[in-house]
């Protein structure tokens, strides 16, 4: 994120450091953490900013959620501890909502092991999955964060001079900030104007103004130290090196002058080993290593001109470029110095912006506190200050609650939930809450908004301060101390005490506890104390530090949400009839209930994760039930038939449900509403249910049910489904003829059903072929042949047949004219080359799976011919005639972008003998500057490559590297920290049959050639085994595309390319790595965020309310 991209948002931190304490504290991070310090940068290291009494894990995430920038320090051990983890998987969270810079730094591990998640960081994992069995989501987003954080742009200081990379990194920070720190001008109304004088007096641009002093002078308090610092943070970086020496008073009181010179030099130059020095050594060293640097000192709180004479910095000794800034009460010092420039600050400099953080721009605070101020001094503004952070004045509430008094009711109850419960939250979780407890959120958040009482930023609810105060005040009421005569409770500590001591009954009707750590600081809790809460309607604990078991929960729960409920089950007396949510996540529940419920309002029932739970309770009397989740649940081996009364059920997930071998909807199906079933890992799983009454379903995920073997003839009757996805159904042999009623089908997944062996397409001639299907993975199946009827697929756009054992594809493959992914990789059978689709197709209709698939852009379109050994040496081809069919497939896809997003690549074996490509096999080429010609599209490139995996000796100079490779075979963009690859897509260890020839072409549009502008070091690198024959690259212009071929052979490369070749360094340092760096236009944002939409919309049924 750009330092001015969040317009209006206050960050308390620039940067937040993630780390692991024993590895990396006392070491690199303190000296980062001293670093970035030192340059005025506010850095949060948590043994270093929490504050007592807090809760750790709550204020870590806050100070994520508070950092512009956030550097992860990646140690040996990082991964073995779940603090880390956890606190990686919000930092990767706020990346992508709040758009956080994140740099990774290696501190003392090897990238790839990192985002590859090898060596340490595989044994970490390893435990982390034994001991998460119950938790996987948890892990699996522990796994996303660190594969899209350790592949960010960063550094590996591994055998690297601690201090230049910490000055590398730092100087990063400082241009991702813009010099714009959170202590700076920016932040402070009033400060900018003498800032930009000084600056401008400072002559700081100017090589001839020579060695300057600037003297700040004013009386105690009157904002000297605030007009420094915010000084240094702006100028700071500009130095090659610098320090703030913040009280030189009392380090010359407890030392002497050479106390501060050695402090001084601990700053600057980081010398440690002083104290053996005698004085006039110290004084030497200061002269001697600071002379030839340009050097920024600012010495705060000099109150004696003999302070600055024995510190022996004389002009003499100084760079001209350097600059020494002193403050001090007394204007005789600066005179008697000879300070170029004395600047006096004018009263309240300091405390007016202090005021205006304060008060948050609220007119009205700003006007109270300012007549309260008004003819006192300095140090009673600073008093009055210091009173208002821990109590809002009473007549600013008094004034505030006017607004409060003329809110309607309900209006009321929103905003006394906010302010206790829900500042900062998500807009749509807080909605569906209020609209649980009957405060209709469509109308009175946006009726709180136009009152100026919340402000919505990013989807999120926000408050002022004291409006927020005002709130919990008017909840404490006349009771401050007494919180079991309070409506709400919001601490932990509030909650326990009212359980530990209070007789009757609570008078809070919400109670929302999120603070998961607190509870193991008091003592336990007894279950029968929960009927205390008869008046409750809205619970939310993380919390189970309970005894006993509970004998009673409130009728009156509108919500319930108890993550990690301790009990195995509910009470048998509690029926809440209102009840609109049920969540027990992770719960303990053996079994919810065995009787009927009579719950009409019920819209979401969560028990995922939830171990020990076997069966679901009957959902009769549950009839407006909208969204079921128990993924997870070990345990569950039956499912109610009930469940088939659900008229409004829109999502329903079973996976992972390990235990369950059968399930259905009952005799009498009603489950018409029903748009989401996930029952994928349900690994005993035999037969699918009845789908004839899920007319709306649209989303079906059977994946990795190996036990199943049979599909319902019913399927066909979901005429509305997009998604079907039978991904490792091992056991699976056919599906039903009537799969081609569903007409709406876009994505067909049977990748890896192993004895899956035809797929029922019906005849050329039939009405009934799929003809919304995009995307058709039928790999590593045991497929002997493919229907004619795959050519009336004509919306197909993806084909993956991989791993079969088919002989050749029919002629109709030719009216596939929307394919632009076919992979035929691994099918050994293969004898006759596929035909190439010939027919055109309307631009409209191109292009539509990268519209439907979230993450699609990294989906790569391209033609796979690869470990066919029979099609490499059979079919007499000669490689001229290989090369005209490879472009074939090259120019039907450039001819129509929409067929691809930034680029794509082709694979096809050649035959033996010589295939002239460009370069030799060791060339390294960079392209030094870009002349092309507006006729140009992109680049192609092109290597010649065999497979030999018993061979000792390899041909590619990349395989003697000392560091592991990132991918077995890529082609590589490499600057001076980072690499970026553009992976070969296929398997290489797949059982790969030796001694086959292939070219492999790539083909990147001109719009994302960076690579020209950066003048990266262009080259192939592959993995032992692999042999590089020769490789080169060339443009590809627009009257190249209409030629009948392209010379992918010769005239490598193009006079309007100029390239220089070199040789290889025999020296290998570990770079960055990254997936090769596609632009993405706003476009290409829009349409990847409209696919992404689609998905959460599905997944989120039943969860939001309307709006």
């Amino acid at each position: 994120m750009d330092s001015d991209s969040s317009e209006g948002y206050s960050y308390k931190y620039d940067v937040f450091i993630s780390f692991r304490g024993p590895d990396t504290r006392n070491t690199f991070v303190d000296h980062l953490y001293a670093h970035l310090t030192r340059k005025g940068i506010s850095t949060f290291k948590d043994d270093k900013s929490l504050q007592k009494g807090e809760s750790i894990s709550l204020q870590l995430l806050q100070a994520i959620k508070d950092s512009r920038v956030s550097i992860i320090v990646f140690s040996k051990d990082y991964a073995s501890s779940t603090w880390c983890l956890d606190e990686m998987a919000a930092i990767d969270e706020s990346s992508r909502r709040l758009k956080l810079v994140v740099f990774p730094v290696f501190y003392d591990i090897d990238p790839s092991h990192v985002r590859k998640r090898s060596g340490a960081y595989e044994d970490a994992f390893v435990l982390h999955n034994e001991l998460f069995k119950h938790d996987p989501d948890r892990v699996a987003q522990w796994r996303r964060a660190m594969t899209s954080l350790a592949g960010s742009a960063g550094w590996d200081v591994r055998n690297k001079p601690e201090f230049d990379e910490i000055e590398k990194i730092v100087e990063a920070v400082i241009k991702k900030l813009g010099h714009k720190f959170s202590r700076s001008a920016d932040d402070l109304i009033g400060i900018q104007p003498p800032i930009e004088a000084l600056e401008s007096r400072l002559k700081l641009s100017s090589r001839n103004g020579g060695f300057q002093v600037l003297g700040i002078w004013g009386m105690g308090g009157i904002g000297k130290t605030t007009l420094a610092t915010v000084l240094y943070d702006r100028i700071s970086y500009q130095f090659d090196t610098r320090c703030y020496i913040e009280n030189v008073h009392k380090i010359y009181e407890e030392g002497g002058a050479n106390a501060v010179q050695k402090e001084i030099l601990r700053r600057t130059i980081e010398e440690k080993i002083l104290d053996t020095y005698s004085p006039p050594e110290i004084a030497r060293i200061v002269r001697d290593r600071l002379q030839n640097k340009k050097l920024l000192v600012v010495l705060d709180n000099v109150d004696q001109i003999e302070q600055l004479d024995e510190l022996d910095i004389k002009r003499v000794f100084l760079r001209p470029e350097s600059r020494l800034i002193i403050i001090t009460r007394d204007q005789h010092i600066l005179r008697a110095c000879g300070a170029d420039i004395v600047y006096e600050v004018e009263l309240m400099n300091e405390l007016i912006p202090e005021v205006l953080k304060y008060t948050q721009g609220l007119p009205l605070a700003i006007r109270v506190i300012g007549s309260f101020l008004h003819s006192r001094n300095a140090k009673q503004w600073r008093a009055a200050l210091d009173r208002l952070q821990n109590s809002p004045p009473d007549k600013i509430l008094k004034v505030l609650q006017v607004s409060y008094e003329g809110l309607e009711e309900e209006d009321k109850e929103i905003f006394l939930h906010v302010a206790c419960f829900f500042k900062g939250e998500r807009k749509d979780y807080v909605s569906r809450i209020l609209d649980a407890c009957g405060l209709h959120p469509d109308i009175g958040i946006p009726l709180l908004a136009e009152k100026s009482v919340i402000t919505i930023k990013n989807e999120e609810i926000h408050m002022h301060e004291m409006l927020q105060e005002l709130g919990k005040k008017i909840v404490r009421g006349e009771h401050p101390d007494e919180p079991g005569f309070w409506s709400r409770l919001w601490l932990y500590r509030d909650f326990h005490h009212v359980m530990m001591t209070q007789k009757k009954a609570i008078e809070a009707k919400a109670i929302v506890l999120n603070q998961k750590e607190d509870d193991f600081k008091f003592n336990e809790l007894r279950a029968e104390d929960l009927s205390k809460l008869e008046h409750l309607k809205l619970l939310i604990l993380n919390h189970k530090n309970f005894s006993g078991r509970p004998s009673f929960l409130s009728n009156s729960l509108r919500y319930l949400l108890w993550n990690d409920y301790p009990f195995i089950s509910l009470p048998s007396n509690f029926q809440p009839y209102h009840l609109v949510e049920l969540n027990l996540p992770g719960s303990s529940v053996e079994q919810l209930w065995t009787d009927i419920q009579q719950m009409p309002y019920l819209k979401r029932m969560d028990l995922s994760n939830s171990k020990n739970l076997k069966m679901t309770p009957c959902f009769k009397g549950m009839q407006n039930l909208e969204r079921l989740d128990f993924a997870g649940c070990i345990s569950l081996w039956h499912v109610h038939p009930s469940i088939g009364l659900l008229r409004e059920l829109q999502f329903l997930s079973l996976q992972n449900c390990t235990s369950l071998v059968c399930f259905e909807f009952g005799r009498v199906s009603e489950s018409s509403s029903l748009r989401v079933l996930c029952l994928s890992g349900c690994t005993k799983l035999e037969n699918t249910p009845d789908f004839e009454k899920l007319l709306n379903l649209e989303y079906l995920d059977m994946d990795q049910c190996t036990s199943l073997y049979k599909i319902d003839k019913s399927i066909g009757d979901l005429t509305k489904l997009r998604f079907l996805s039978l991904r490792g159904c091992t056991n699976l042999v056919i599906i039903p003829d009537s799969f081609n009623n569903m007409t709406n089908l876009m994505t067909l997944d049977l990748c890896g059903c192993s004895r899956f062996t035809n797929l029922p397409l019906g005849s050329v001639s039939s009405f009934h072929t799929q003809q919304s299907l995009i995307s058709l993975d039928l790999s590593f199946c045991n497929i002997s042949i493919v229907p004619d009827a795959i050519g009336e697929l004509r919306g197909l756009e993806r084909l993956n047949l991989q791993g079969n054992n088919f002989t050749e594809l029919p002629c109709t493959i030719q009216r596939l004219s929307s394919l632009a992914y076919l992979n035929l990789s691994h099918c050994h059978r293969l004898q006759i080359w596929p035909l190439i689709p010939i027919e055109s197709c309307p631009s409209d209709s191109v292009g539509r799976y990268f519209k439907i698939k979230s993450g699609s852009r990294d989906h790569r379109s391209g033609l796979y011919i690869f470990d066919c050994p029979k099609l490499a040496t059979g079919f007499l081809m000669t490689n001229r005639e290989r090369s005209a069919y490879l472009f074939k497939w090259l120019r039907r896809l450039v001819e129509e972008p929409r067929h691809f997003r930034c680029g794509f690549d082709i694979i096809i074996p050649l035959r033996q003998g010589y295939f002239p490509c460009g370069s030799d096999w060791n060339s390294v080429l960079r392209i030094k500057e870009s002349d092309i010609d507006v006729d140009c599209r992109g680049y192609l490139f092109s290597i010649v490559f065999k497979m030999n995996n018993h061979s000792e000796v390899s041909d590619s100079p990349h395989q003697s590297l000392s560091s592991p490779m990132p991918h077995p075979f890529y082609l590589s963009f490499e600057s001076e920290h980072t690499e970026e690859r553009f992976d070969i897509p296929l398997n290489l260890e797949q059982n790969v049959v030796d001694g086959s020839t292939y070219i492999w072409t790539i083909y990147i549009s001109r719009e994302h050639c960076h690579f020209v502008k950066t003048g990266a070091q262009i080259t192939f690198k592959a993995r032992q085994g692999l042999i590089i024959k020769e490789w080169g690259l060339r443009v590809l212009a627009k009257k190249d595309i209409a030629d009948s071929e392209v010379g992918l052979i010769k005239d490598l490369p193009l006079h309007i390319v100029e390239v220089e070749e070199s040789s290889i360094s025999s020296s290998f340092e570990p770079k960055i790595q990254l997936p090769y760096n596609w632009f993405v236009s706003d476009e290409d944002e829009a349409e990847k965020d409209g696919a992404k939409g689609k998905e959460t919309d599905l997944f989120n049924l039943g969860l939001f309310t309307g709006s």
